[in-house]
């Protein structure tokens, strides 16, 4: 038996196959930790720091209770499924059970990277629900401004017309802001991406922000509340919400609003992705979200354009219905 182990041994070597030295002792512990020390190398957002000083990463702990001591060698397909299925019982969605197959894949990475693993097992990624389709109209965005506290109004009007992520806007710093030229500039670091960006503001939102520079000359934040930069307000907004008629309305449905109209306005997709902060195509139309006014509209469009083919003179349109287009009528 040793000897055919020998055997197979030196078959792996001679084919460049055999695995590293410690292989079957290395555990999920070890993973872990490495990719752990990876994101604090890195500086990764997710990264956190627990009370008792121990660092983590948010969607972790379900890995660590499952896979507590496991040896790396035993963590198979087969036994990835038996997590899936444990979680899907429990009520996990499967985004959030991707989540972590997503760490835990990145960790068997690392280590094939650092030359202690050979090999990544098939990772059984399930298929995850549509992504949301809310959005606000402007006349819907004007009575939810209307049915918010002051406080939240211009926080409001920065998600809607800047399409900036909440977290963004409430770290956002006056340092950032330049009320002269009429543009935030987030700072690497500070958005999820960690590059830097540049989002021009509006008429109206350069407006509410110079109001709440007068009313805080001297603060470090720009959204405040009792001079306090402003936290959660889910019950606030709820409530809000609801008055307005958009009782499912959350808040990150402001990012795709904006995203959207700034396609809608005929922005380049180049120049929309950089203001939304969007580094793949994939994920910048996951928000660009099309609503049945859009095909209304496209409807419209076509019905012009085939009149004007046929020389039909008596095919009317609206204004709005032929913005962005730059084929006149023919004489």
């Amino acid at each position: 038996m040793a000897q055919q182990l020998l055997r197979v041994r030196l078959g792996q070597v001679a084919a460049g196959n055999a695995p590293p030295a410690g292989y079957p002792r290395i555990r999920y512990e070890n993973l872990r930790d490495a990719l752990l020390r990876d994101y604090a190398a890195n500086r990764r957002r997710w990264l956190r720091i627990a009370k008792n000083g121990n660092s983590y990463i948010c969607g972790i702990s379900t890995l660590n209770a499952f896979f507590k001591s496991f040896r790396v060698v035993d963590i198979t397909t087969d036994v990835l499924r038996e997590f899936v299925e444990k979680h899907q019982r429990s009520g996990a969605a499967n985004g959030t059970i991707n989540r972590s197959l997503a760490l835990l894949r990145r960790m068997f990475r690392l280590a094939v990277r650092d030359g202690k693993l050979r090999d990544v097992p098939y990772f059984p990624m399930l298929k995850e629900a549509s992504p949301r389709n809310g959005f606000l109209e402007h006349r819907e965005y004007q009575k939810l401004r209307q049915e918010l506290p002051q406080y939240l109004r211009p926080i409001l009007a920065m998600g809607y017309y800047a399409g900036m992520r909440l977290g963004e806007i409430l770290k956002l710093r006056w340092i950032n802001v330049d009320l002269t030229n009429a543009e935030v500039r987030l700072e690497s670091g500070t958005t999820k991406n960690n590059e830097p960006r540049t989002i021009p503001l509006t008429r109206e939102l350069l407006e509410m922000l110079r109001i709440e520079r007068e009313l805080n000359p001297n603060g470090e934040f720009v959204f405040t509340r009792a001079r306090k930069p402003v936290g959660s307000f889910r019950k606030a907004w709820g409530s809000a919400a609801k008055r307005a008629g958009q009782p499912s309305l959350l808040f990150h449905d402001l990012r795709r609003t904006g995203v959207r109209n700034l396609v809608r306005a005929g922005v380049p997709e180049q120049v929309a992705m950089a203001i939304s902060g969007h580094k793949t195509r994939a994920v910048f139309e996951r928000y660009n979200i099309v609503s049945g006014r859009d095909l209304k509209d496209a409807a419209a469009k076509l019905e012009f354009y085939l009149a004007g083919e046929n020389g039909d003179r008596t095919a009317t349109m609206s204004r709005a219905q032929v913005a962005g287009r730059r084929t006149t009528r023919p004489n």
